[in-house]
């Protein structure tokens, strides 16, 4: 690479910068498709990739302002700093392009924005609220509730899963005057939503049981997506009589394996087992999920479909 500071910039320099693998295009748009595992499959925005330059033809200002757009656009979902600061205007004098401070100090960037490819700054995203769903019928010892996700393909559901996004759960009981009624409420209204992302599961308040939780990717010590069904959430009702028998167990699953497809199987459970369980009325449990979408400097490309599998009472 001929790439130095003051010198002119060959097709190799730019292509090095922008297309190749540990270019741009490998974080910005997508080098591995069809990835399954880590790392390959965790890079990749699906952003609309750069164009590479055939060797011999010259670098155009546009294609040099359009590369450094695309460290801009990384750096500000990211929160990276940028140093030293890329110029503002595009970095031509008389449409002559000079090479950019140092071939060094280009380099780290870009290796700086792969490295922090999974980091997501504040005001990078937008929520998708879904349609609440109610139970349609009294339960007594166990309410299933099932949904699926479907990206439309594997490399959506990466695109989703790489530029921050995540699926939340949130749900809402409205309880009768009845002790274990009001522990279910209290339940919900302190811990959910829960929320997968690329890595783990999150909740909004501590207590989930399940160590390391899953995410959508395996990355030890946390597991990833399987055609099993895996415990992302499990937590008990607060103090009282209920305490150590009724919980909330959320669960998750790819419907194909990994690669052949973009739908995602969500299970949700709650469980009474008391010895004397009482009869909950119809229409007290709502769920609502909503998608957390990167939708700033990077915007999700893909699309999702949200199918309800509906409820199932004491199974």
């Amino acid at each position: 690479m001929t790439y130095a500071t003051g010198g002119p910039i060959a097709a190799l320099d730019y292509n090095t910068f922008a297309t190749l693998a540990g270019g741009m295009n490998e974080i910005y748009a997508d080098l591995h498709s069809g990835a399954t595992t880590l790392p390959t499959a965790g890079f990749g925005y699906g952003q609309t990739p750069l164009v590479a330059v055939s060797a011999g033809n010259t670098i155009l200002a546009s294609e040099w302002a359009t590369l450094f757009q695309t460290m801009r656009d990384c750096g500000t979902h990211q929160g990276t700093t940028v140093v030293p600061p890329l110029p503002v205007a595009n970095p031509i004098i008389a449409d002559t392009i000079t090479a950019y401070n140092t071939p060094t100090t280009l380099s780290a960037l870009v290796g700086t924005l792969t490295t922090n490819k999974f980091v997501l700054a504040g005001g990078q995203t937008s929520v998708i609220v879904g349609t609440p769903f109610a139970n349609p019928a009294p339960w007594t010892t166990s309410l299933v509730y099932t949904f699926q996700v479907d990206f439309g393909s594997w490399n959506n559901a990466r695109f989703f899963f790489n530029s921050g996004s995540s699926v939340s759960i949130t749900g809402v009981y409205t309880p009768a005057p009845t002790p274990d009624e009001v522990a279910w409420q209290t339940l919900f209204s302190t811990n959910f939503p829960v929320s997968m992302n690329w890595q783990t599961t999150t909740q909004a308040a501590l207590g989930n049981i399940i160590v390391n939780p899953p995410g959508f990717y395996l990355t030890a010590p946390y597991s990833g997506l399987t055609t099993i069904y895996q415990n992302l959430y499990q937590k008990y009702v607060g103090a009282g009589p209920y305490s150590g028998t009724n919980y909330a167990l959320v669960e998750a699953k790819l419907t194909n394996a990994a690669g052949t497809n973009g739908k995602i199987d969500f299970r949700v459970t709650l469980i009474d087992a008391d010895t004397f369980p009482v009869a909950k009325a119809a229409s007290r449990m709502t769920y609502t999920i909503n998608r957390i979408q990167s939708a700033g400097a990077i915007a999700y490309p893909g699309s999702y479909a949200f199918t309800s599998g509906g409820f199932v009472a004491d199974l």
